[in-house]
């Protein structure tokens, strides 16, 4: 189970550090990055623009929180993916399928990530990161054939932002979720047959959280669940 600490806590200043965010998510998802500045959203969030300065030194620094706060919700999706540890193709299937379904099913999330000049590195990092770690499970287990999981999971971690943006653009169907999940797995040395099948169960997702994202709701929906 997935647990996150609110960087500002869950008074007064969580609170305002998540109107922040809120006002910034409404800006970048309205005009994009860069477009503007610290007066913009302390206005649209309510609070004195020398507030602002409490929580960061800048937008970009702010953006920066953005993108934490992103990839642990992301994250706290998948957290009820089956163990690596127990199973590593059906961790991998569900995790890979989870993130492309957010891109293709929920437009709000892909305008975030790949239309408002949210910068993709800490996202990116942190998916790898993640994907390494169960790449190296099942490399040691035999399932997959890998003699680099962290060039392995670099690898899969492009295939799947690249994925996701043409399942946002309308590029590719809603229904290649399954058949670029198999891809990947055959990457992995997954024999074809058994890849194919591997992605053929239906899986059920949670519905990702309306925006705009913030730390309490994020802490709020991890204290409920199972």
């Amino acid at each position: 189970m997935i647990r996150i600490s609110p960087p500002a806590g869950t008074g007064k200043r969580g609170r305002t550090l998540d109107a922040l965010l809120a006002a910034l998510q409404s800006l970048l998802l309205e005009r994009g990055a860069g477009a503007f500045s610290i007066s913009d959203v302390s206005e649209r969030a309510g609070v004195a623009q020398g507030t602002f300065y409490n929580y960061a030194s800048s937008t970009d620094e702010l953006v920066e929180e953005l993108a934490a706060l992103l990839s642990a919700s992301l994250a706290a999706l998948a957290s009820n993916a089956p163990s690596a540890k127990t199973d590593p193709v059906a961790a991998f299937v569900f995790k890979t399928r989870r993130t492309l379904a957010i891109c293709a099913y929920a437009p709000d999330y892909g305008r975030l990530l790949f239309d408002s000049g949210l910068p993709v590195d800490r996202l990116l990092a942190d998916l790898r990161k993640d994907l390494e770690a169960d790449i190296r499970i099942g490399a040691a287990s035999g399932v997959f054939k890998t003699a680099n999981p962290a060039l392995s999971g670099s690898m899969i971690a492009g295939c799947m932002l690249g994925v996701g943006l043409d399942l946002h653009r309308g590029k590719l169907p809603k229904a290649a979720i399954e058949a670029a999940t198999s891809e990947m797995l055959v990457m992995l040395g997954l024999a074809r047959n058994l890849a194919q099948r591997a992605v053929a169960s239906r899986l059920r997702f949670e519905t990702p959280s309306s925006l705009p994202l913030g730390w309490l709701t994020l802490v709020s929906s991890e204290r409920t669940s199972p």
